[in-house]
């Protein structure tokens, strides 16, 4: 009998005869191969959420401070969520559902909201207290706006909506009246005169990101403006959503493209990008609408280092593990385990543990492969098998036999195409074992010449999937 061994994440080519393997849900881990374990890869289901803190109005952004609170928008408020759940208002901004960016230097808070008159900043608390300052709205007049905000040696940095400008508040900002803004602290992408779309700081480097193109800088320490570029460095690859862009692990990641081509994700590092969507990746995402929307965030959990980017537009979620160098899908689940639109709208991480907000009411949820279901609702999890061919005759399918991890007794429905993966037949139902030696088993399974598997499951279950096994027999033609 065969072994059907899993090996990548979700790769659904152009022509899903080429292959159909999506991977749902499902993050894969590698087995290092010189432990001579049968096996190449074990799939783990992706984390659960459970709620944390319940607010009012979407949650916009979280963010943790270098102090270590964890700060929430949430509709129009801004608030500490504390280790227990518990919530204190510290400040008010204007309404809305759109994406927020928060940053602080060490001393002040700032946020932005990407308006023109949409900066408001208070005060860290002082060493031994709890307690911020007062939200104030900035109204300096060389203030200009920002989507997105970063900081580096203290200087809090901006980008100015609607042009190839960026800017900088003085080093060590704290209010207006004391370290006021220098109109004279701007700057311009001059490399090529597309418009600046965002901003981020990766280590000692400022990267600037234009429609298509990206600048890099650094900290000079010049007088009249305290930044400059890197000379000869230009990245050919822009940025096609401002709020998909997400730093941490020494890297940057973005949703971007080129002058000569479609949306990309690109990866940043070392002065130097590269693109990191597969083709796979790249043909679902030209193929949706609503790019310009794309939110990106970035957390750590067990050993694995992620990027998830959502496309509210689409309600799709791709996610790019950093440690292993694999896609997979995500998506939210519902009573009945259609898939919906992934909760989380915004993630951090605080108190050692990760936090995500949700995209339409107030709650922020702890996110832990502890948790098996979304919040109460059953996720879905699903992966697709590599075509079987029996050099090109028809083959009896006499066994299928699910190799997975025992003690859940979920019921995993096996489904299977003959045409190629165009389309499959109806589930057959298949319990998993609540204990012991159990080898999940399907008899009888029909002729075919070309076949794909794919198992489907929304039962709660703390599992492992390393594959199947197979007995064909070939026939003459």
């Amino acid at each position: 009998m065969g072994r059907i061994n899993l090996s990548g994440g979700t790769y659904q080519a152009r022509s899903l005869a080429v292959a159909a393997q999506r991977c749902l849900n499902l993050y894969p881990e590698p087995i290092p191969q010189e432990q001579k374990e049968p096996i190449l890869f074990a799939y783990y289901p992706t984390p659960g959420n459970a709620a944390f803190c319940t607010l009012t109005g979407v949650v916009r952004c979280l963010y943790t401070t270098s102090q270590g609170d964890l700060i929430a928008c949430v509709g129009a408020g801004i608030y500490l969520i504390d280790d227990l759940g518990n919530s204190t208002q510290i400040g008010t901004i204007s309404a809305g559902t759109t994406q927020v960016r928060i940053q602080d230097n060490g001393l002040t808070l700032f946020v932005v909201d990407g308006s023109a008159t949409g900066g408001w900043y208070c005060a860290l608390p002082a060493v031994g207290s709890a307690t911020y300052g007062d939200m104030t709205q900035i109204a300096d007049e060389a203030f200009y706006g920002s989507q997105t905000i970063a900081v580096l040696d203290t200087f809090l940095l901006f980008t100015k909506p609607g042009s190839n400008h960026w800017y900088v508040a003085p080093a060590n900002f704290t209010n207006e009246t004391d370290t006021p803004f220098d109109s004279l602290y701007i700057a311009s992408k001059t490399s090529y005169p597309d418009l600046i779309v965002g901003i981020a700081v990766i280590g000692q480097t400022i990267w600037i990101f234009g429609e298509q193109t990206t600048e890099l800088w650094y900290d000079s320490g010049a007088t009249d403006f305290p930044f400059q570029r890197m000379p000869s460095i230009l990245a050919d690859q822009g940025c096609e959503a401002p709020y998909s862009i997400a730093t941490t692990f020494g890297q940057v990641f973005w949703l971007g493209r080129d002058r000569q081509g479609h949306a990309r994700v690109y990866m940043g590092a070392d002065n130097m990008s590269v693109p990191i969507s597969t083709f796979a990746v790249d043909q679902a995402l030209n193929s949706y609408g609503g790019l310009s929307s794309a939110i990106g965030n970035t957390y750590q959990q067990d050993g694995h280092q992620y990027y998830v980017l959502t496309i509210p537009d689409m309600g799709k979620t791709w996610v790019f593990d950093a440690t292993t160098k694999l896609w997979h899908e995500r998506c939210g689940g519902s009573s009945s385990g259609a898939e919906a639109r992934i909760r989380a709208n915004c993630w951090a991480a605080a108190y050692g543990r990760i936090f995500c907000g949700d995209f339409e009411n107030g709650v922020i949820y702890e996110v832990s492969t502890s948790f098996l279901d979304d919040a109460g609702a059953s996720i879905k999890r699903q992966r697709a098998f590599p075509h079987l061919l029996t050099d090109g005759k028809r083959g009896i399918h006499r066994q299928f036999i699910v190799d997975m991890q025992n003690g859940s007794g979920i019921t995993v429905d096996v489904d299977w195409s003959d045409d190629r993966g165009a389309t499959f037949c109806n589930p057959v139902p298949l319990q998993i074992g609540t204990s012991g030696n159990v080898w999940p088993s399907i008899w009888r399974l029909g002729v075919a010449r070309d076949r794909v598997y794919r198992l489907t499951w929304t039962g709660p279950a703390q599992t492992a999937l390393m594959g199947a096994f197979i007995q064909i027999d070939p026939v003459r033609t």
